[in-house]
């Protein structure tokens, strides 16, 4: 069984004012001495226990303690500044992509020095879910933060079919984009911190067993409006996903809102190598699908081969 260990990594003074800390559990093999280290950001609405859902169910539920176990893989899940157990800065409303992505790669430095006295990491793999895979592709655009990135739930497309008309005329100009960010969250949200979660949809959760979803609000966490309003625009992440140089794995689940994996594939048009992986049956939310080992050990394997 991997041991686990909770961390506050520290981002004093590379954000904005009040964000101070990243909350992040760290999960390492028993026994490895040199490891991939995977860091995995949860999506809009989410926290990081959505990779390490409690085991209220029969089966294995935590995505972090499963690659692991069964893969030998180190696993940090952390939380973006304004969710979980992070800081909150002074004004949510400076929370976009781009500076959120610095702070998460800000990161990242003391991670892998803590990670350094418990074993080697051969490499740096960035993950991201949803809403947190367009900020770990804006970390890779911005900072070259990962040696790998992992996309599940996430296809650029966005969802053009709930915005406005002013909404949607910033499609595929993620720079004419941003500085009107905030005007538009206060227009749509009120907020730049929305309470709640979709998590329990039917939209994300086709399909869902019994009391999974019960499972799943143990993630329920605050939205960064900022960020989820710019995954729903079209072609936001355009420029992003183009930048990335390095492999890149994709996993979406059969009904996912994310839409045609094929899609995503053609905009990594400079990554060395795409891998793509359709979790049959599953939604967008694929850590409460039935058969999501499939996922996972897809994932594990994909990453586990970069190093041989």
């Amino acid at each position: 069984m991997a041991r686990g260990e909770r961390l506050d990594l520290d981002v004093g003074g590379l954000g904005p004012a009040g964000v101070e800390v990243l909350a992040a559990d760290l999960y390492v093999p028993d026994g490895v001495e040199a490891a991939p280290l995977l860091v995995c950001f949860p999506g809009g609405g989410m926290n990081r226990l959505y990779f390490d859902l409690p085991d209220g169910l029969p089966g294995e539920w935590s995505m972090a303690r499963y690659l692991a176990d069964h893969f030998g893989l180190a696993v940090a899940v952390v939380d973006h500044p304004g969710v979980g157990e992070s800081s909150i800065p002074d004004d949510a409303y400076t929370l976009n992509p781009r500076v959120v992505a610095e702070v998460d790669h800000g990161a990242l430095s003391e991670l892998v020095a803590h990670a350094m006295d418990l074993f080697e990491p051969t490499r740096l793999i960035g993950l991201g879910h949803s809403m947190g895979a367009l900020i770990v592709a804006h970390a890779q655009w911005h900072h070259r933060s990962f040696d790998a990135v992992a996309f599940l739930g996430f296809g650029g497309a966005g969802l053009p079919e709930y915005l406005t008309a002013a909404e949607l005329s910033y499609a595929n100009d993620y720079e004419r984009l941003e500085p009107v960010l905030a005007e538009l969250v206060r227009e749509r949200f009120g907020t730049a911190l929305v309470p709640g979660s979709t998590t329990s949809s039917d939209l994300l959760n086709p399909g869902a067993i019994a009391g999974a979803r019960q499972l799943l609000g143990a993630a329920s966490s605050s939205l960064l409006a900022l960020c989820g309003l710019t995954s729903m625009i079209p072609g936001s992440s355009n420029l992003a996903l183009a930048s990335i140089q390095v492999p890149v794995f994709v996993g979406l689940g059969e009904n996912d809102i994310a839409g045609d994996i094929a899609n995503v594939e053609a905009l990594l048009s400079s990554a060395p190598s795409v891998e793509t992986f359709v979790l049959a049956g599953a939604g967008h939310n694929h850590s409460i699908s039935k058969n999501r080992t499939a996922l996972w050990d897809a994932l594990g394997a994909w990453a586990v081969a970069l190093d041989a």
